[in-house]
C-alpha cells in the first residue's frame, strides 16, 4: 500500500535528511511502526561507528533488521566511495542502497508502484550523491578536524541588530571566530560588527560565482543549491568554519549573507552530526532599507525587496530547527529579556550555561538611528506595496505567541515561494 506519509518519509530520507521528525501514522500495524521508527532512528551513514556502538536496536523482525543494516551499510560505502572520488561506485552502493529500503518496505505491505519507484530512484540519483558528500565533508570536520558540535548561526538582514546580538552573546561567554572583521575607523557599527572576515570572503565568492552581489542576493539563480558552484562553497565553508572555530566550544556565526544561503546548508542541518541553533532578528523595514540607504547608498526599493528575502528565507529554511525569533525593538529596549530566551533555547535542559546576564549592557540604545516610524508617505508606488508586503511579514514573526505549524501556515499564505529565485 503506497501511502503519501510513506513516501515523503523515503523522499526525505534519501535525500539526505537523517534522523528526521516522524509521527507515527494513524492506523500502523505494530510491524509497519516498527520499521518505520527504526528507520528515522538509524545512524547517519556518516557515521563509521559500528551499530552496536551507536544505541540503535531495530525492529525485532529479523528479516527487516537485516534489511535496514544493508541499508546503511550500502550508504556508508558510499560514503567511503565519495571520500576517494570514486564516484561511479558511490552511485552503485547508492542503487543497492534504495533496493534494499524498497524490499524492506514490500515486507510490511508498503510497496511503491514502478512509477514512484522509477521516479524516486531519479531524484535519489541526482541528489543523494551530492548531499552524501558534503555530509562527509562536515561530519569528518567534526569528529575529527577540531569543529566544535554546537554551532550557533546569528541569521537577519543586514542593518537588523545581528552585530548587536552577536557582540551580546560573544560577551556572555559564546565563542566567535579568531578571524572577526577588524574595522576601527568604521563609523556604522562602532561596536564591532562580530563578522568572520573569511566567511565573508566565501560567501562573496559564490555570489560572484552565480552573477550576483549581496545588494542584488534576492534573486539568485533558480537551482543554485545544486550548483557546482554551491558544491565548492560548501566545503569551503565547512574548511573555513573549522579553521576560525577550532578547538572552540559553541562558536557563534553571523553574516547576513546566510540568510540567502541558507538552502545550500540544509545538508548540514540534516546530517545530524551537530547541534545547531539558528537566532533571527526582525527589525521593521523601512529602519532597515533606510538604514541602508544612509550607510550605502542603497535605494529604498532595493532595501525593502532584499529585507523581504533574507528575512523570509532564513525564516523559511529554519522551521525544522532549533531556532529564535526576536523583535529587533526588544533586542535594542530589552536586552537581558532576549539573553535570557536565548539561554533558555540554547542551553535548557542543560546546566552548562555560560550566558552572564551583565553581557546585556553590550545593547546600548543610543545606537538606533533609524526607527522604522519616519514618514512613509514620501514612498513611490513600489516601495509601499513592497513595505506593506514586508511588515505583514514582520507582524507575523514578531506577534505570533508560538512558532508552530499556525504560523507557518499564516506566513505560507502571504509569503511567495522561492523569494529568492529569479
Amino acid at each position: 500500500m503506497e501511502t503519501t506519509e510513506v513516501v515523503e518519509l523515503l523522499e526525505q530520507l534519501l535525500s539526505g535528511f537523517w534522523n528526521p521528525r516522524w509521527q507515527p501514522q494513524a492506523g500502523l500495524r505494530a510491524d509497519e511502526k516498527a520499521l518505520f521508527e527504526a528507520l528515522v532512528a538509524l545512524p547517519p551513514p556518516m557515521d563509521a561507528r559500528f551499530i552496536a556502538d551507536t544505541g540503535w536496536v531495530g525492529p525485532q523482525n529479523g528479516q527487516l533488521k537485516l534489511g535496514l543494516l544493508l541499508f546503511r551499510e550500502h550508504l556508508q560505502m558510499a560514503c567511503r566511495c565519495l571520500l576517494l572520488d570514486l564516484a561511479q561506485q558511490a552511485n552503485q552502493h547508492i542503487d543497492q542502497a534504495l533496493s534494499q529500503l524498497l524490499m524492506v518496505c514490500r515486507v510490511v505491505g508498503h510497496g511503491l508502484s514502478e512509477d514512484r519507484v522509477s521516479r524516486l530512484r531519479a531524484h535519489v540519483m541526482s541528489k543523494l550523491p551530492s548531499v552524501l558528500q558534503v555530509q562527509t565533508d562536515w561530519y569528518r570536520a567534526i569528529r575529527f578536524g577540531g569543529l566544535p558540535s554546537r554551532l550557533t548561526f546569528v541569521l537577519g538582514m543586514h542593518r537588523s541588530g545581528t552585530s548587536a546580538l552577536t557582540g551580546m552573546l560573544a560577551k556572555a561567554g559564546l565563542d566567535v571566530p579568531d578571524d572577526l572583521m577588524d574595522r576601527p575607523d568604521d563609523a556604522i557599527n562602532l561596536k564591532g560588527y562580530w563578522e568572520s572576515e573569511g566567511l565573508m570572503q566565501v560567501n562573496d565568492r559564490l555570489f560572484d560565482q552565480l552573477g550576483r552581489h549581496w545588494s542584488s542576493s534576492d534573486r539568485l539563480p533558480s537551482g543554485w543549491a545544486q550548483t557546482p558552484e554551491a558544491a565548492r562553497w560548501q566545503r569551503l565553508l565547512i574548511a573555513q568554519l573549522t579553521t576560525t572555530c577550532q578547538g572552540t566550544l559553541h562558536p557563534v556565526i553571523k553574516d547576513p549573507r546566510l540568510c540567502v544561503l541558507i538552502e545550500g546548508l540544509r545538508p548540514l542541518m540534516h546530517a545530524a552530526a551537530a547541534q545547531l541553533s539558528f537566532l533571527i532578528p526582525v527589525r521593521h523595514p523601512l529602519a532597515v532599507a533606510r538604514s541602508l540607504r544612509n550607510a550605502q547608498g542603497t535605494s529604498l526599493e532595493r532595501g525593502l525587496a532584499l529585507w523581504i528575502a533574507h528575512v523570509c528565507e532564513a525564516e523559511r529554511q529554519t522551521r525544522d530547527q532549533n531556532r529564535l525569533i526576536i523583535d529587533f525593538d526588544d533586542l535594542i529596549l530589552r536586552p537581558d529579556a532576549v539573553l535570557l530566551r536565548c539561554r533558555r533555547l540554547l542551553f535548557e535542559p542543560h546546566t552548562d550555561d555560560p550566558l552572564e546576564k551583565e553581557a546585556a549592557k553590550f545593547i546600548d540604545p543610543k545606537m538606533q538611528r533609524q526607527t522604522g516610524q519616519e514618514d512613509a508617505q514620501d514612498l513611490t508606488s513600489n516601495e509601499k506595496d513592497l513595505l506593506s508586503f514586508a511588515l505583514n511579514v514582520r507582524e507575523c514573526l514578531v506577534t505570533s505567541p508560538q512558532d508552530d505549524a499556525d504560523l507557518h501556515q499564516r506566513l505560507d499564505d502571504i509569503m511567495p515561494r522561492d523569494v529568492t529565485s529569479s
